[in-house]
């Protein structure tokens, strides 16, 4: 078989099922895994006539995709087809091919077709399954799917509705497992893992022990010798075998055989898979036609039959295609010259079928057309060999090696049959081949074999063909037929017989033609005349000079022993046969000399031929020695009263003997008519046969109807379920939604409508069946009815807005209602509220408004920097219009030091939200830089993915120029300030404080002179404390106004004597300077002492705190001052309980002014912080 198309990913199941399949198909398809990794293709028997829901049904409950066949799909894996009504399918190099069904008998057997294709196309991924079903479909589909090495199941009888169709599989042998469903989808994914197929891989070969035992029980079983074929066939075959049953020790697989028969005759069918076609290798055919069948004709002796033998003729199509080839060959011949064609085969089985000569449709791609009319006739189920054609096919079954072969052949036709056999086995095969052929007969043999170390016996007719000649009858060999041979004609069991058996020694080796020259000799020199006769006393066969005792009789030709025997002789042969036919024991009769002639012995010897009820006898004549006239002794010569006596006996005798003849011409007429009586009586069987059989069709049609009905009705039962589900899940539906719904008839009256509907406008049960105008719906619509109609004609939707009485909108949509198969009866009226939406899109519009005439410049642009929309702002402000502006690069408004790309603007803004203002610079048109202060709302899609940005921006040009002037006022106010308090520092220090000094020592010196000493000294010395306190408070004030460590030494030392001076009670103070630049500008060092100076104050004061921390540092040319604490914080206003936050505006205009900036974190949980960043070096001020 020819394996084309393979897949090579994935295996193809078919699955095939009739009546009772629906529920079987669910079970196998529930228990499949997600993704089985394999294709599904299943073939059910459909009714033609009815459409089929198979695949919404399947698909209900399938995890896979279910589809109906389309023609041209190609089968991929994890998808599931089912064949479409009234259609066959096949499938060629994995497409799957729809044909119309045509004649019904044609595609009789849907399932057979698609799993003979598959095999052919698919080969070893190729997975049968048989489900529910009755008749015997599928069984030949899963015989071709075996033989080409995949894998067969059958539902078991269990769980199958209806058990024929898989059972009729399993008993020919065609299924490897029989299980439920749900079983047959769990095996199918170990054959897609390889557990099946791969599993004999760790099954260890069978030993010899084993193998011999098992050959053993298939030997006494079957009667076949296996001991001698080939090994390693075998041993495949038995390793196949056990890895089914999953059975990995050989013995106990052997002690499985003796017990389970049915695994032995699995195991004998898969040791004799048949595989064979019409007119296989078709050039070996026309080769007969050139020039051996020629051969043939030019040596037959005129009037003898060709005879032709096919061994292994498996199911007859070997034996058949040479009946057809020779009556082409031989034409209007035909008829003139007789052939018989030998088909044996060693399984019974298959002979009964190649005998019935009944063949699938399939076998229409093997034959040509004109063959196929003229040998072959159409069956319900495929085709039927033509009478002419089987008449000339004798089948049998036959041992090839150990039973007697037929002999006097012309042709032997033994193709691919001795590849299986072992070496000694070929050797035999051959003998007996040769032993069978005429001299010049001919021996064709397949590609693959030969004549092996016969080549003295047999000579080549072509080079280049397997066609070989037996070579002259000296060279014959006589084979030995073993113990056990059984006769299958006459001729051969008497030549066995004859010759003593089989033989028991081998040839010695300087003697191989020893045999065949005492088969020719033995005979001729001791063994008697005679014939062989069966129960009716036909001769079937002569043997020796029979001529002087039997003689052709005038008239009719005839073989019979009655017409051929003289009256005495047959009287004497009469009895004879009858007493050894009742006696079964041989009989002898000796017949008395007559004077000068020799007498006549007769011997009967019965024939028994095994397995068959016929009698057949060995009649033998031998010759006596004659008479001798004178020599004898001489007589008593008799009286005349003896003589009287003797005629008068003689008279009766003769009167006996007319009697007996007339009595036997009688019987003989009787038996005559007996013979007709029951010939017509056969050719009366044949018709009530041929009758019978045609009930058999007429019931098969009945069968194949009822079954397609019981599919059909599985299929509506289950249909309505699907509708009664539909019919719930529809009326679910529309009690779950919220939408007012109104389904119409083509006539406009109510069919149904939604619960929101009857809520909505008040309708009620009586509602249904009432023209649409006379419902009462809450509108004013008086062309409602006209445009219902419209879209009942023309099958377009419609949708209108309408407001109803009470001035709420709604969205009415009108939609067609259509049913399954697209027609337009009805309408739909769905009724969206859409008041909301008005009224939203009169905020929009009045935002559209704001947004189109607002000052400040509106601009959407999307993700590549395109301007999408311009509004009036953004014309006054950039000088563009919007035509000009639309599709302009947002860049051409930006500065080259200002540009920020689509990506800053994303990271700027969270989806939907708008980000806090920025400033930047804008360029106009005519070249001018502007200060703009903008924000940036992110528009997102439907999918909440980025989309477009939309941008409001304002001029603060004239601002920020004001804000430089401030700034640049507020530091002159602060430098006036500090130089302010530097001329009172050193006023105080230098004028007030030298004074207060001197005053101070001139008290000392008094309070220390004697001369004052007694004079109110107490008041001198409370004079000179309280001047003690006001030089020092003149000096604190003085350090405050101006830090003369500030001015000396720096920033760090100071805030080192501030932190240091720090007192507060129960605050503990953390001061961390970092490495700062060795000059820092006078005006940044004082901003920066003056907020801590500040902060420190307010912490004292009224934070409530227990720690403090200050540190100073620089990061990227910043100098960060950070100042936190663990106190209650700052209320939102900007100051703390108690306190007025004066401080807090100071802190952030010191800052300020010198180019930082001040923030400010509190919460009455984590307390204070103040961040202050300055640029180390900035730039030049008072210009701004």
């Amino acid at each position: 078989m020819k394996i084309s198309g393979k897949s090579k990913s994935f295996h193809v199941v078919a699955i095939g099922a009739s009546a009772g399949g629906l529920k079987a198909f669910e079970e196998l398809l529930a228990a499949l895994p997600p993704r089985p990794g394999m294709a599904f293709v299943l073939v059910p028997h459909l009714a033609p006539r009815y459409e089929s829901h198979l695949s919404e049904i399947l698909s209900r409950d399938s995890r896979l995709p279910v589809r109906e066949v389309r023609s041209g799909d190609k089968v991929r894996p994890d998808q599931i087809y089912i064949i479409p009504p009234d259609r066959a399918m096949l499938i060629k190099k994995g497409v799957l091919q729809l044909h119309s069904s045509g004649r019904k008998s044609e595609w009789r057997n849907p399932i057979d077709s698609f799993f003979t294709s598959l095999a052919a196309d698919q080969g070893k991924k190729a997975v049968g399954v048989l489900l529910s079903g009755e008749g015997t479909d599928g069984t030949e589909g899963m015989r071709a799917i075996k033989a080409a090495g995949g894998v067969t199941f059958a539902q078991n009888g269990g769980t199958a509705a209806h058990f024929s169709m898989p059972r009729s599989a399993a008993a020919a042998g065609w299924a490897d497992f029989v299980l439920s469903p749900a079983g047959i989808a769990k095996k199918i994914i170990s054959v897609r893992t390889g557990a099946v197929h791969k599993a004999a891989a760790p099954y260890a070969k069978p030993a010899e022990d084993a193998m011999s035992g098992i050959l053993e029980l298939l030997r006494a079983a079957k009667g076949v010798e296996f001991g001698l074929y080939k090994r390693s066939t075998l041993r495949r075959r038995i390793q196949r075998r056990m890895a089914l049953k999953k059975i990995r020790d050989a013995e106990a697989y052997f002690r499985r055989l003796k017990t389970d028969r049915g695994e032995l005759e699995l195991l004998y069918s898969d040791v004799l898979i048949s595989v064979t076609s019409f007119f296989r290798e078709p050039e070996s055919f026309r080769d007969l036609k050139r020039f051996i069948y020629p051969r043939l004709l030019k040596k037959r002796a005129h009037g003898a039959p060709l005879r032709i033998w096919v061994p292994g003729c498996s199911t007859g199509e070997e034996a058949y295609s040479h009946a057809m080839n020779l009556v082409e060959f031989l034409g209007e011949r035909a008829a003139a010259v007789p052939f018989q064609i030998f088909a044996t085969d060693v399984n019974p089985a298959v002979v009964e079928r190649a005998r019935a000569g009944l063949y699938p449709a399939r076998i229409k791609n093997d034959l040509a057309p004109e063959r196929l009319k003229r040998f072959f006739l159409r069956t319900e189920s495929g085709y039927s060999v033509a009478p002419a054609i089987r008449e000339r096919c004798i089948f049998a079954a036959k041992d090839l090696v150990k039973d007697p072969p037929f002999i006097n052949l012309d042709l032997i036709s033994c193709r691919n049959l001795l590849i299986y056999l072992g070496p000694s086995l070929q050797e035999k095969a051959l003998k007996i081949f040769h032993y069978a052929l005429k001299p010049g007969g001919v021996l064709m043999l397949g590609r693959s074999e030969s004549i092996g170390g016969l080549s003295g016996s047999f000579s080549q007719l072509d080079a280049g063909k397997k066609v070989f000649s037996e070579r002259a009858p000296g060279s014959r060999i006589l084979p030995d037929f073993g113990p056990t041979g059984r006769f299958l004609e006459p001729e051969t069991a008497f030549k066995t017989a004859a010759y003593g058996g089989p033989e028991r020694g081998k040839p010695a080796p300087d003697a191989p033609y020893l045999q065949e020259e005492l088969a020719r000799v033995l005979p001729a020199r001791y063994l008697p005349n005679g014939v062989i006769v069966n129960g009716e006393m036909e001769i079937l066969r002569f043997l020796g000079d029979t001529s002087r005792y039997l003689r052709p009789a005038p008239g009719k030709p005839s073989l019979n022993l009655r017409s051929m025997a003289p009256g005495e002789l047959l009287l004497e042969l009469r009895a004879a046969i009858h007493v050894a036919k009742r006696s079964a024991c041989a009989v002898r009769k000796d017949l008395p000399p007559s004077p000068g002639a020799a007498g006549l012995r007769v011997e009967i010897l019965p024939i028994k031929v095994p397995g068959q009820d016929k009698n057949y006898f060995l009649v033998l004549f031998e010759e006596a020695p004659p008479a001798a006239p004178g020599g004898a002794p001489r007589e008593k010569k008799p009286t005349a009263k003896e003589n009287r006596r003797v005629i008068e006996l003689k008279e009766d005798l003769a009167v006996s003997g007319e009697n007996l003849k007339a009595i036997i011409e009688e019987q003989e007429t009787t038996n005559a008519r007996l013979k007709d009586t029951n010939e017509e009586l056969l050719s009366s069987n044949e018709e009530l046969q041929s009758v019978n059989e045609e009930f058999e069709t007429a019931k098969e049609e009945l069968q194949s109807a009822n079954e397609e009905l019981v599919v059909a009705n599985e299929e509506a039962v289950r249909t309505n379920q699907v509708l009664s589900l539909s019919n719930a899940d529809l009326t679910n539906l529309l009690a779950s939604i919220d939408i007012p719904v109104i389904m119409l008839g083509a006539d406009l009256a109510v069919r149904r409508f939604t619960p929101s509907a009857e809520s909505a406008f008040g309708l009620a049960a009586d509602t249904v069946g009432r023209d649409v105008r006379n419902i009462g719906l809450p509108f004013r619509l008086p062309e409602l009815r006209k445009l219902l109609l419209g879209v009942v004609k023309s099958g377009a939707a419609r949708e209108l807005e309408a407001r109803d009485t009470g001035g709420r909108w709604y969205s009415l949509l009108l939609r067609p209602y259509r049913t399954e198969k697209g027609r337009t009866e009805g309408a739909v009226m769905a009724f969206l509220d859409i008041h909301n939406r008005k009224l939203s899109e009169k905020t929009l519009l009045r935002l559209a408004t704001l947004v189109r005439d607002s000052n400040d410049a509106v601009i959407i642009r999307d993700l590549k920097d395109r301007i999408l929309a311009w509004n009036k702002g953004a014309q006054l402000m950039y000088g563009y219009t919007a035509g000009e502006a639309i599709g302009m690069n947002v860049g051409r408004l930006m500065p080259e030091n200002a540009k920020i790309g689509t990506r800053d603007l994303l990271r700027l803004s969270e989806r939907g939200r708008t980000a806090a203002p920025i400033a930047t610079k804008r360029l106009t048109k005519d070249g001018r830089v502007l200060d703009v202060l903008f924000t940036v709302t992110l528009l997102c899609d439907d999918k909440g993915e980025p989309a477009e940005i939309a941008v409001t921006e304002r001029d603060i040009t004239e601002q920020r120029k004001a804000e430089g002037e401030m700034r640049r006022l507020h530091a002159s106010v602060v430098s006036a300030q500090e130089t302010e308090r530097k001329r009172i520092a050193r006023d105080l220090h230098d004028g007030v404080g030298q004074i207060l000094s001197g005053v101070k020592f001139r008290l000392e010196a008094l309070s220390g002179d004697p001369a004052a000493r007694g004079a109110a000294p107490r008041g001198i010395l409370d004079v000179s404390s309280s001047l003690n306190k006001a030089i020092a408070e003149i000096r604190r004030v003085s350090e405050n106004l101006m830090p003369s460590e500030l001015e000396n030494l720096g920033l760090a030392p100071a805030l080192r004597t501030l932190c240091r001076d720090f007192k507060a009670g129960g605050i503990r103070l953390e001061l961390r300077i970092g490495q700062l630049p060795e000059k820092i500008a006078p005006d940044l060092a004082l901003a920066l002492f003056r907020v801590t100076q500040e902060a420190l104050n307010n912490t004292a004061k009224h934070s409530r705190a227990t720690r403090l921390s200050v540190s100073l540092s620089v990061k990227g040319g910043v100098l960060l001052l950070n100042i936190s604490d663990n106190g209650r914080g700052v209320s939102p206003g900007g100051s703390r309980p108690s306190g007025r936050g004066l401080g807090l505006h100071s802190m952030r205009e010191r800052a300020e002014a010198v180019g930082g900036s001040f923030e400010l974190t509190s919460s009455p949980k984590t307390g204070t912080r103040i961040t202050v960043r300055v640029p180390a070096d900035p730039p030049a001020r008072g210009h701004e």
